[in-house]
């Protein structure tokens, strides 16, 4: 059934349009009866159904009655385009009430009314290169975008609509008199996505919406009243600062769930600049371009002196060329000068003197509201002012300016004889204003400039040279300047932005005192200095919710590969774009496809267009659309702006993309058959985007193992990930379970590294269940030495511990080294976790034999090597219990492997655990020494689980040396990354030792609070050793008190003393000794006092422990209170 409205084609049982949502539905249109298909007439009403004449011949093809120059960019586009997704705005208009216009009047009589109101219509539509693409009868649609690209196609798609009713308005009148009608249209737009498909001889271009573009472009023409213009939230968020809107409010549309927005278009704002747009909204602060102002304050100090000066500011779409004038007008708001600005429109180049007449209209205080008389009234006046003979000029300047001339031989001169005298009066009263007070004149955008304002300032340019005149004009690269060069030319080019000038200027629009890396990384990689570029994605990126404050801080609230372009620059690149030559086009999409950054070899390789391409990257160098990168030995190309890299792809279909990647892929393997190593990563992606599933598994898996050897785990995650969404494409069998058991096998150690648990719990859940499907029990029984490592982390050591057991059984059934290695560790954990420290010591030391030699270097799929985290682990366990000369060895015999195999990972915790042992031993200057880079190394690398460890350690030592408050920020960061994690294990240690560092920082109540958490977290998982701390600490909180409160101090120091002798721990129990001669101190009883200080100092110095033994000799020594 073919749709009424829209000429879509829909299926016979289609009830409603699937392109415009019409209904479909046979009916009257005057009384709505149902009616069957082949009648001519109502049965209910007589009401007529045949439809009007089509129309005339004229009407019948795009070919007809699109102008020739418009034509020929179609055609010359038409290849380029095909297949292509093109952001485009949609104009809908349609009569209101046709259907009772046609029986008012005879069909030929509407076939000609028709006619007339298509000719005014395409006339707008032409104006501002839109192309008319379908006529429906009672109306057309139009599409501006494509086929002729446009980086402001929604601008003129309105201006095409207002242009419309404008010319409609005295076609409507006639008709009204003449034939008794009331002629009025409604109009409809929306922007949005289209595929361009094939475009004809006749340029007739099919396209496919994506999503609803054409359909909620003909809902908002359907709800327009008569005379009416709609816009959708689309396009009004284009266009808003550009025209006069007034919201409707929202909207609902057929098959969506929510409603849209819906602004009717008053009028246009005039001939605006999208800084004056910006700026109200507000502009963001000004940063950088010192240099620049400086060029300019100094040329126009020359032109105030009288020797006049162009000055030349060139720069990319968004560089900020507009802003610098701004701020230069702005620095010499004091002096007395004329401003005059002429800006230049993207489709004025078809309007003689547009900028020209701009300017006059400034100079002379011209309003658009003004009539006639009051025009022709200022420009008298003005001229007046001047003095001399300047009002001998004035019917030129009037003719210019559409008023009556005043004097009729000016309209009767024949136009070549006309436009001297009109450059001769423009060039009269610049120099005759610049004698009253310095000009600066300024004309922007010179590449949209029309001919004859060209032909004017080149005309003028050298009559400058001795005025009181500062001329400026803007231009972008790829225009040149016809003006010749002169002495008191100069030239400005505008670069990107800094790095930093980019982040303050970031911070400034924000409005926050600092931007967290990630963001300021994003906004550098994304804008590359554009200050458009930069304001429009932070914009975009605020309203989308991409970006937000979370406890006053911005964060990304999605991945910055999940963030697209906004329409604002898309439409911009885009344009740029499709100005090139079709294979120049044809070979920056190709590009795209490769990567922001390609091989000329590559790139020949899978062009359609071998022959040529070399001479197209030749061309787009001169462009600057891409910089050579490397030279020898193969060619490297770079795009010059990320964000033109993401259009180009993006306008590419996915179909076509995909089997670009997958031929990228083959021929990547092909042309590095030998270096394929280097090129893992690019296989997995272009594999993988390719839909190349077998392919793409296997390298995104090789990238992920390379990412886990150069300890860069975010990264190694990310390939596992997607290698897990590859394997899920391949055929179900055996093999593919046996690869997603241990694809899950190699990803714990990143996921562990980066505190990922409850995914890695999930992951290993779903490998136990194929691990038992296909009875596989060594895979099975790796998965439970991972499940050791699981439950431990988790706090709950028992059940780590029969997992273990189970572990070790069966690596003694299998001879299996690997089980083996794994289980011991990992039940060293569960024991050292329960304060069982001579436990853990004997199963860590098994490891120690095990690898020492040639296999202490082997990692066994773990996150660093066994051999030295077994040595930490057990050197940290001897720590507790004060063996410090074994724990010594082993520190040593650790760190000479992990520095000879040089492993970051291994590396942080051998020296994370060895600085624990100094700080036991007091030795707290060696301790920070360690630490301090340690804890830097586990931050830069993720290490979540050793930056804990290691910034507990290092609090430990700031608070022993009098730095409790940088131990108290310690303390709470490990605190944070391990809630983050959502593990359980020592969580009640890092509350103690938080608790200790604000116990020194004289912060009473809050270290009580600590260590009350610190016990609760102890107990709560069985963490003996913990718990004895928690209890020295908070009998140390007690006994601080005035007067001390005793009972509690001495039941919680004595707990903590009977927990440290039976589990061992010297070091511990010595310090209880010492806190409670302390206490037995200040109760008064001094003999008790050096009974526990004399104990502590003798254990003290047994252990080699000297810096306690001093601090416990000088509690000896000093005097009782």
């Amino acid at each position: 059934m073919i749709c009424p409205r829209c000429r879509h084609e829909n299926t016979p049982a289609a009830r409603f349009c699937v392109e415009c949502g019409q209904k479909l539905a046979p009916g009257c249109p005057q009384c709505g009866a149902e009616v069957p298909a082949a009648a001519k007439f109502c049965a209910q009403c007589g009401t007529s159904l045949t439809p009007a004449a089509p129309p005339e011949k004229n009407f019948a093809s795009p070919r007809a009655y699109t102008p020739a120059h418009l034509a020929e960019k179609i055609l010359k586009a038409r290849g380029a385009l095909q297949g292509e997704r093109k952001q485009v705005t949609v104009l809908f208009a349609d009569v209101s009430g046709f259907t009772a216009i046609s029986e008012k009047l005879d069909p030929e009589e509407v076939h000609r009314l028709m006619n007339g109101a298509f000719e005014l219509m395409l006339g707008a539509i032409h104006r501002f290169e839109g192309t008319a693409n379908q006529f429906l009868g009672d109306g057309l649609m139009a599409l501006f975008g494509a086929p002729i690209a446009h980086e402001d196609h929604a601008q003129r798609a309105v201006h095409a609509a207002l242009e419309i009713q404008r010319a409609l308005r005295d076609y409507r009148e006639r008709l009204g008199r003449e034939r008794g009608v009331d002629f009025r249209m409604r109009i409809g737009l929306n922007t949005g996505l289209v595929v361009v498909g094939a475009i004809g001889d006749n340029l007739r271009m099919d396209y496919t919406a994506v999503g609803d573009t054409t359909n909620l472009a003909a809902r908002m023409q359907q709800i327009a009243q008569p005379g009416q213009i709609i816009v959708a939230e689309p396009t009004h968020r284009l266009v808003h600062g550009y025209f006069e809107t007034h919201s409707l409010g929202s909207v609902t549309v057929k098959n969506r769930q929510e409603p849209v927005g819906a602004w009717e278009v008053v009028r246009s704002k005039g001939v605006r600049t999208r800084l004056a747009v910006q700026a109200e909204r507000g502009l963001t602060p000004f940063v950088g371009r010192e240099q620049e102002l400086l060029a300019m304050e100094r040329a126009f100090a020359l032109a105030k002196d009288g020797h006049g000066q162009i000055v030349f500011l060139v720069g990319e779409a968004g560089m900020g060329k507009s802003r610098l004038l701004l701020e230069f007008r702005r620095r010499g708001e004091g002096e007395t000068v004329t401003w005059l600005e002429g800006p230049c429109i993207s489709f004025g180049k078809s309007i003689p003197f547009l900028p020209i007449i701009e300017m006059l209209k400034r100079n002379f205080h011209i309003e658009d509201a003004d009539s006639e008389a009051e025009i022709i009234a200022k420009v008298d006046r003005g001229l007046a002012f001047l003095g001399g003979d300047a009002p001998a000029v004035a019917p030129y300047l009037k003719y210019l300016l559409s008023v009556n001339p005043g004097d009729p031989a000016v309209a009767a001169l024949d136009p070549a004889q006309r436009r001297p005298r009109i450059f001769e009066a423009l060039r009269q009263i610049t120099l005759r204003g610049s004698r009253r007070r310095p000009i600066v004149m300024v004309i922007e955008d010179l590449q949209w400039m029309d001919a004859a304002s060209e032909e004017y300032l080149k005309f003028a340019a050298d009559s400058l040279a001795g005025a009181a005149v500062l001329l400026i004009l803007t231009y972008r690269p790829g225009y040149s300047q016809p003006f010749g060069d002169r002495t008191y030319h100069s030239r400005i080019a505008l670069g990107p932005l800094s790095d930093e000038e980019s982040a303050r200027m970031a911070r400034g629009l924000l409005e926050a005192s600092d931007l967290p890396e990630e963001v300021r990384a994003m906004v550098s990689r994304k804008a590359e200095g554009n200050p458009f570029f930069l304001e429009e994605i932070l914009r975009s990126l605020v309203e989308t919710g991409a970006l937000r404050r979370d406890n006053g801080r911005y964060v990304l609230a999605r991945s910055a590969g999940d963030i697209h372009v906004p329409d604002t620059i898309q439409d911009l690149i885009m344009a740029r774009i499709d100005r090139l030559a079709d294979e120049q086009k044809r070979t920056v999409q190709v590009a795209s496809v490769i990567g922001r950054e390609f091989a000329l070899r590559l790139l020949k390789r899978i062009s359609d267009i071998r022959e040529q391409v070399e001479r197209c990257l030749g061309e787009l160098k001169s462009l600057e659309f891409i910089y050579e990168k490397t030279i020898f030995p193969d060619p490297e190309y770079i795009f010059k702006h990320a964000l033109t890299h993401d259009v180009a792809y993006a306008s590419i279909l996915h179909s076509q993309r995909r089997e670009l990647h997958a031929t990228i892929g083959l021929a990547v393997e092909e042309l590095y058959a030998d270096r394929l190593e280097e090129r893992l990563e690019e296989l997995a992606y272009h594999f993988g985007q390719g839909e190349v599933w077998d392919k793409a598994f296997h390298y995104l898996r090789q990238a992920g193992a390379k990412a886990v050897a150069l300890c860069v785990d975010r990264e190694a995650v990310g390939f596992y990930e997607r290698a897990l969404e590859a394997l899920d494409h391949l055929p179900e069998d055996p093999e593919r379970d046996r690869q997603a058991i241990d694809l899950r096998l190699e990803m714990r150690a990143p996921l562990w590294r980066l505190g990922r648990l409850d995914r890695l719990f999930t992951l290993f859940q779903g490998a136990e269940e194929l691990a038992r499907h296909l009875g596989d029990p060594v895979r099975l029984h790796k998965i439970y030495a991972f499940l050791v490592q699981y439950y431990w982390a988790m706090g709950e050591p028992m059940r780590a511990i029969e997992y273990g057991q189970r572990c070790l059984e069966t690596a003694d059934a299998l001879n299996n080294l690997t089980l083996r290695v794994t289980g011991n560790l990992y039940l060293g954990h569960a024991y050292h976790s329960l304060g069982q420290f001579a436990k853990a010591v004997e199963y860590l030391a098994r490891n120690v034999e095990l690898l020492e030699g040639e296999r202490a270097r082997e990692q066994f799929a773990l996150s660093g090597l066994p051999y030295v985290v077994s040595c930490a682990w057990a050197l940290e366990s001897l720590a507790f219990l004060g063996e410090f000369e074994r724990a010594e060895e082993l520190a040593r015999r650790g760190a000479r492997v992990a520095e000879a195999a040089d492993h970051p990972y291994s590396l942080a915790a051998i020296r994370t655990c060895t600085g624990y042992l100094h700080t036991f031993k007091g030795e707290l200057s060696e301790a920070i020494a360690l630490l301090e880079p340690a804890l830097r190394v586990c931050r830069e690398k993720n290490f979540a689980g050793w930056t804990m460890r290691s910034a507990t350690a290092l609090g430990i030592a700031y608070a022993l040396t009098g730095r409790p408050a940088e131990a108290i920020s310690l303390h709470e960061e490990a605190i944070r990354l391990q809630e983050e994690a959502g593990a359980l294990v020592n969580r009640g240690h890092w509350w103690t030792n938080l608790g200790e560092a604000l116990l020194l920082a004289g912060r009473t109540e809050e270290a009580r609070r600590a260590g009350q958490e610190g016990l609760k977290f102890a107990q709560a998982h069985a963490e003996q050793a913990q718990e004895a701390s928690s209890r020295l600490l908070l009998g140390e909180v007690a006994a601080c008190q005035t007067p001390p409160a005793r009972t509690e101090a001495e039941e919680q120091f004595g707990g903590a003393a009977r927990l440290a002798e039976t589990l061992g721990l010297k070091p511990l129990l010595g310090r209880c000794w010492m806190s409670q001669g302390v206490l037995a101190r200040k109760l008064g009883d001094e003999e008790k006092a050096k009974v526990f200080l004399q104990k502590a100092a003798a254990l003290f110095r047994s252990l080699g422990m000297t810096w306690w033994e001093a601090e416990a000799r000088k509690l000896l020594e000093s005097p009782s209170p």
